[in-house]
């Protein structure tokens, strides 16, 4: 189907020099012109592979048309809710009226609703006692008329106002379509033959790659857009979970020091200076700068004498204390080194 349109593109362009209007154009198997939007559609994917290969230029051209809901199809089939009403009512003097009930039960609630209020504001019907009745012998229903020149031509000659109100009251839609001017490209031809996308072994071999005619690279064309990632069932709990703390007033705790002492990373934590978790198998250290800043001197004597000597109910480690060991920079190698350092300044802050 796909060659046997761009055949019909080829050949309508070699025999009239242009194709002015695509709508023109009668597809293979069909008897009517390409009038509709999904025939443009179809025609518009053999314009993009002959674009492509340089054999044609083509013009984009927009619409804008309209087509019936569910709504106004049955409308212009059975007339508008207000017609239906009027033709329920008797005349006036010439039966009984026709009451609410009776009107819903005749027409159906809905178009009894509807077609009340239009036919009272077209004074096509009048209330006498506690029903309805015919005011006018004969009426012009204008919304079915307008329904059935809107499904043969898309449009009203009545005008932008007149769509717009039918548009209010959802009985059409607005659809966009387009249409194409065709005009021959740089390397026209009436054939169809695809042009060489790989160069294979059999071509280099037979040397039919010298006489092969070969698609043209597009550079610009847009790759496949990636599919977008998701978050981990986890990851999105341990949010949910931020999120609940924060809404209760807690604050994060800052986590930015990644070059950390060994007296934040270790010896606050308590953990022995002799420990092999902080031999250079396990823990990166820095060469330059080598060392820290000392830490709060009260502080610092207070962990030092606690590793050394005990206190506070412990004995301690019972191992000589080393402040080079202790002024050591490394990466830091837990977060929980962040939270001593956090909790020694929480706690000289409320003194």
């Amino acid at each position: 189907m796909a060659e046997a349109i761009q055949q019909l593109i080829l050949d309508t362009l070699d025999k009239e020099g242009e194709i002015k209007d695509t709508r023109t154009l009668v597809l293979p198997g069909y008897k009517e012109p390409a009038a509709t939007h999904d025939s443009q559609i179809i025609i518009l994917g053999a314009l993009n592979s002959l674009s492509s290969r340089e054999m044609i230029t083509y013009t984009t051209h927009e619409t804008v048309s309209h087509v019936l809901t569910q709504e106004g199809a049955q409308i212009a089939l059975q007339g508008s809710h207000e017609a239906r009403v009027w033709s329920a009512c008797p005349k006036k003097g010439e039966g009984a009226p026709i009451t609410p009930k009776q009107l819903q039960e005749k027409v159906g609630a809905e178009t009894a609703k509807i077609g009340q209020g239009q036919a009272f504001k077209n004074k096509w019907i009048g209330k006498e006692g506690d029903g309805f009745v015919k005011l006018v012998d004969s009426i012009t229903d204008t919304t079915q008329l307008q329904m059935r020149e809107v499904d043969s031509t898309g449009t009203l000659k009545a005008g932008e106002k007149a769509l717009a109100d039918l548009r209010k009251r959802k009985l059409i839609v607005q659809r966009k379509g387009q249409w194409f001017s065709v005009k021959k490209g740089p390397h026209f031809s009436t054939s169809t033959a695809k042009p060489e996308t790989d160069l294979t072994v059999d071509m280099l071999t037979s040397g039919s790659w010298k006489t092969a005619t070969y698609k043209k690279y597009n550079f610009e064309a847009d790759g496949i857009p990636p599919n977008g990632g998701a978050l981990h069932p986890l990851l999105k709990v341990r949010e949910e979970i931020r999120n609940i703390f924060l809404e209760m007033g807690f604050a994060e705790m800052p986590t930015s020091s990644f070059v950390e002492s060994g007296f934040w990373c270790f010896d606050a934590l308590f953990v022995p200076q002799q420990h092999p978790a902080r031999e250079v198998q396990d823990t990166f250290y820095l060469s330059d700068p080598a060392e820290s800043l000392p830490p709060p001197k009260e502080y610092y004597e207070r962990v030092s004498k606690v590793h050394e000597h005990g206190d506070y109910g412990s004995t301690g480690y019972r191992a000589p204390w080393s402040h080079e060991e202790s002024r050591k920079l490394l990466l830091r190698t837990h977060t929980t080194a962040s939270s001593a350092s956090m909790l020694y300044k929480l706690a000289a802050r409320s003194g």
